[in-house]
């Protein structure tokens, strides 16, 4: 009996210090869903902010200092749902009950016409404080006694006090109720929207809750608040920067992984002379092998042994030897463009250990963090990995509730393909292998999306992403043409024909091999592989 008085005084010492918010008009509404905070704030005489923690990482009710530096972006479902509903109107109660507390809120407009001309936020009489008949600035009002719940609010009822017949000073009769805002605070707790007649509009977790039977409401509201404040931008700046941590942590191992196949490519510059060698021999003594023969023993003059070699069946073994030839030279021009790649890559590395190092060591504060993200996303970090580490400061662009993220200890799923950045920004996807060609073409790619393949031989699948009825532009068909050029059995070769076509055209056949495809109204460019255009793309890459 005891505890329920002090929770009684608890829950009046709240509902005394907002008595005055009643008739005042809502201008912000925000929330952290990762951490559950959830504020409401009004204009009464100063900013007020009515804070409520539901948990997972918050929990408790108070009047804020100030709005969290990190909170959701406005397309939060939750974000959208009160700011549609709820900011720009006027409250017209509200209720500190033992479950919870409630903010019925309504169109009201004044009856004097020169407060018309006022500016949203600015300090005038019906603004400042418009609480309803008989009620003080000291005292709780209607609905708000400690330690008894008020009457619900239902459809067409009146707002508990302001009854029928009853107004706020300044404000036209009976105002009608637009929305109610129930918020029942705790590690588990929820939040409800309704309308004014009492039908759900949204409820956040969607998935329900358990919210306490008895809300444990503080002596002290405004110490409350402010604890309340700091724990959710100290948890959430936590989040941030272990979301940053993970990203940078994943483009090092990209960047390893990148620079391994590089040196594998220049590991193969070694079987030049080999190359060379068997085409001079197959060459030499390929008239006294067998027609459709799949394989030849050619004498090796230098070492006086034999040489064997795989055939095309179908072709001539001396008409083969322009193959070996061919191969051999495209491995000698591909030697400086997989040089640069490589030391670029390696020049990378060592940024991105550093920004690792810096990011352990930065202390979980957006200011800090904030330029720790920049530079990761000038190493090739994409804005979705990094969750928006630092980006959410002041509801900013990636804010959390923006780009949707993998949840903590869960990895993105693996994309069929790595996506690069033509010079003007626009998406060109490259398959991975011959199955993730497959999933590229078939499942990612839309019908009106660009699909370009080096033209007859082996290579991966080649998407530009475009608006529907566009047409590719040309430098992004040349970007595009390159990178299948180069992502092909023709990398290496000066000059390169690549197929394209719109992905309508372009068909799997049943059971076909893995990457195997048919297309018609093909269209063909022939493009000339410069370096430099090839070092750009492939600086682009985000991998998948």
């Amino acid at each position: 009996m005891e505890e329920d008085r002090r929770s009684a005084a608890r829950g009046g010492a709240l509902a005394e210090e907002m008595a005055s918010w009643v008739g005042a008009r809502i201008d912000a509404a925000h929330a952290n869903p990762a951490t559950g905070l959830v504020a409401l704030a009004v204009y009464a005489g100063a900013r007020r902010v009515l804070g409520a923690g539901i948990g997972p990482r918050v929990a408790g009710v108070g009047v804020l200092p100030r709005l969290p530096r990190l909170r959701a972006g406005g397309a939060h479902p939750l974000l959208a749902a009160m700011r549609a509903h709820l900011v720009g109107r006027r409250v017209l109660a509200i209720e500190v009950r033992g479950d919870g507390i409630a903010v019925i809120v309504g169109d009201l407009s004044t009856v004097e016409e020169d407060q018309d001309d006022e500016l949203p936020g600015e300090a005038g009489p019906s603004v400042a404080a418009a609480p309803a008949p008989g009620l003080s600035p000291t005292a709780p009002a209607p609905g708000l006694s400690p330690g008894s719940p008020a009457p619900g609010l239902g459809p067409g009822s009146p707002a508990p006090g302001l009854g029928p017949g009853s107004t706020a000073p300044g404000l036209d009769p009976a105002p009608a109720a637009a929305a109610r805002l129930e918020l029942a605070p705790g590690r588990r707790g929820e939040v409800r929207l309704l309308d004014g007649a009492g039908n759900l509009i949204l409820r956040w977790p969607p998935q329900g809750s358990a919210p306490p039977a008895e809300i444990a409401y503080p002596e002290d509201p405004l110490a409350a608040g402010a604890a309340l404040v700091e724990a959710s931008d100290d948890a959430a700046a936590g989040q941030e920067k272990a979301a940053l941590a993970r990203a940078v942590k994943a483009r090092r191992a990209a960047l390893e992984r990148r620079a391994e196949a590089v040196r594998g490519d220049l590991g193969r510059l070694g079987s030049v002379a080999r190359l060379q060698k068997t085409g001079q021999l197959l060459l030499a003594q390929g008239a006294r092998v067998p027609r459709g023969a799949a394989k030849a023993l050619l004498d090796d003059w230098e070492t006086g042994g034999k040489i064997e070699v795989a055939l095309d069946p179908a072709r001539p073994a001396k008409a083969q030897a322009e193959a070996f030839f061919a191969k051999a030279r495209r491995y000698q021009r591909g030697e400086a463009v997989m040089r640069a790649r490589l030391a670029e890559t390696e020049r990378a590395l060592e940024a991105i250990a550093a920004l690792e190092a810096d990011v352990a060591a930065a202390e979980a504060r957006p200011e800090a963090l904030e330029p720790l993200a920049q530079r990761a996303r000038s190493l090739g970090v994409a804005r979705a990995e990094i969750a928006g580490a630092g980006a959410a400061v002041a509801g900013g662009p990636g804010a959390a509730g923006g780009a949707r993220a993998p949840r903590a200890g869960r990895t993105a799923p693996r994309r069929p393909f790595h996506a690069y950045r033509s010079a003007s920004g626009a998406a060109i996807l490259v398959g991975r292998g011959a199955e993730d060609n497959d999933a590229l073409t078939t499942k990612h790619a839309r019908p009106h999306d660009l699909w370009l393949h080096a033209k007859g031989v082996a290579g991966s699948h080649v998407v530009v992403p475009l608006p529907k009825g566009a047409s590719c532009p040309a430098d992004v068909l040349v970007d595009a043409a390159t990178l299948a050029a180069h992502f092909s059995d023709a990398r290496g070769e000066a000059v390169c024909e690549v197929s394209y076509v719109p992905r309508r055209y372009v068909r799997k056949p049943r059971g076909a091999a893995p990457g195997a495809v048919v297309f018609d109204r093909e269209k063909v460019i022939a493009v000339r592989i410069e370096g430099a255009r090839l070092s750009r793309l492939l600086a682009t890459k985000e991998e998948g």
